[in-house]
């Protein structure tokens, strides 16, 4: 019997934080997934031009991370993929190979915000699900009012969780300044960075 509903988070988890877990474990809850699987992204188009930890550091950081959840999972579909990560490649070769009945795109606000510059945001929107979580100063019914939204909103479901204002791009910052990064995320990420001396 296949699974009933799985979810794919994508993003490049560089360092993964709380706030990814927290999110996750929140989302499962509300919409009864039986699976979330993390997707570290392999080149994603919109940070063309920033530095990103090297592809085997985020993905190791984030199998320390959901090793303790039976609910989580970590694939390394687009990491392995040759040239830049398109959630229409996700959606078109990885997502058949799924056992699964329903499967859901995780992405925060500010994605869908910008969703018509990704690529085939048509097909995207019509063919796959997505669980959109709120991003401070992201207005969901704003977003969603917008003319071009409206031939998909049975295909977009909201979640309004808590807002935790953690970024990948301040703990980098702080490790970078020497600070402490405790409870920002998870003790055994913040060994890893240590211990490999990412971020310096």
């Amino acid at each position: 019997m296949s699974k009933k509903r799985v979810a794919i988070f994508g993003g490049t988890f560089d360092p993964p934080h709380l706030g990814h877990f927290i999110i996750a474990e929140q989302i499962k809850n509300r919409f009864s997934l039986a699976e979330i699987i993390f997707m570290p992204a392999g080149k994603p188009p919109h940070k063309k031009d920033k530095d990103i930890s090297p592809d085997q550091d985020r993905f190791k950081m984030l199998k320390l991370a959901v090793a303790g959840n039976q609910y989580f999972s970590i694939s390394d579909w687009e990491i392995k993929k040759d040239g830049y990560s398109y959630t229409a490649q996700t959606l078109s070769q990885f997502v058949p190979q799924l056992d699964a009945e329903e499967v859901f795109f995780i992405i925060g606000a500010d994605s869908l915000a910008e969703i018509f510059k990704w690529k085939e945001p048509e097909l995207l929107l019509s063919e796959a699900k997505f669980i959109v979580y709120n991003r401070s100063g992201y207005d969901f019914e704003k977003i969603l009012s917008q003319q071009k939204y409206q031939p998909y909103l049975n295909n977009i479901l909201t979640f309004q969780g808590l807002n935790i204002e953690i970024s990948s791009s301040f703990i980098r910052e702080e490790v970078r300044k020497g600070n402490s990064i405790r409870y920002l995320t998870l003790n055994q990420i913040k060994k890893y960075i240590k211990k490999n001396n990412l971020y310096r």
